[in-house]
């Protein structure tokens, strides 16, 4: 399949009565504690509504609130919009959130300007990332997470000891949906024998997900990974109940990514 038809993130979601009534006592809570009656059952239709639409952002959210009808809003005398930039304030997406089940990622996916330079054009220039030290490579995914307007972007003067990854922790939205990122950069020097091993990586990627427990973690790779790598970290994802956890970035992607940044 050619990566212009490449499946991009869907989040599958399901129907879960436990989230419905986290959702009902949040808003329940909410209407009495502005002092509104819950006419006709108000607080369980809407959290009925939200647990089955499942709204993805704010966006979607304030459209389905303007959208519901219900007597509630005339009888405590209040309007739709004022109704909604209050509710806006609760935590409702948190609750949905936690619902997703999030299907597989690629590095494509999230930073599209590597599809502008072709497969064959990359291979070619695999051989040039070599030389790079990995502080480059960390830096221009920073950049592309900031043109992506990413969160907690900050420099550094240098790697610590006390680093969770090599970028840690930002959130990017993509198709809507807020999505937290832990990159793992290994460049070309940083792994000794021809290929990257488990033994090279697994430490990063365990410290990554039990401190910041991310959506995805991006593994950046500047060596061909180990024939049993990309199965071994795939059961680890299955472990923690996420077999999609890790997002491989290989020389060849890594290479059209920095060429498409003209790093190379």
């Amino acid at each position: 399949m050619s990566e212009k038809n490449s499946r991009h993130l869907k989040p599958r979601r399901r129907t879960n009565p436990e989230m419905e009534v986290s959702i009902l006592n949040r808003i329940l809570n909410f209407v009495l504690s502005c002092g509104w009656r819950d006419y006709n059952d108000f607080s369980q239709e809407l959290a009925h509504k939200i647990a089955n639409l499942k709204p993805r952002n704010q966006e979607e959210l304030r459209a389905l609130l303007l959208a519901f009808k219900s007597p509630f809003f005339q009888l405590n005398h209040i309007s739709k919009i004022t109704f909604s930039e209050r509710f806006l304030e609760l935590a409702i997406l948190d609750i949905l959130k936690r619902e997703i089940t999030l299907g597989p990622l690629t590095f494509i996916d999230i930073f599209k300007e590597t599809g502008t330079i072709s497969v064959e054009e990359g291979k070619t220039l695999v051989k040039l990332i070599a030389s790079l030290d990995e502080r480059v490579i960390q830096d221009a995914i920073q950049d592309a997470l900031r043109d992506l307007n990413a969160t907690n972007q900050t420099e550094r003067a240098h790697d610590s000891v006390l680093e969770v990854s090599d970028r840690e922790h930002p959130t990017i939205i993509i198709e809507g949906v807020p999505i937290s990122l832990s990159p793992v950069v290994k460049g070309y020097k940083s792994v000794a024998g021809k290929t990257v091993t488990l033994e090279d990586v697994m430490h990063q990627i365990i410290r990554a997900y039990n401190r910041t427990n991310p959506d995805y973690i991006l593994l950046v790779l500047a060596k061909n990974p180990a024939d049993s790598l990309i199965s071994e970290y795939v059961q680890y994802g299955k472990s923690v109940g996420n077999e999609y956890l890790v997002v491989l970035c290989d020389p060849v992607n890594l290479a059209r990514f920095l060429r498409a940044r003209k790093i190379i």
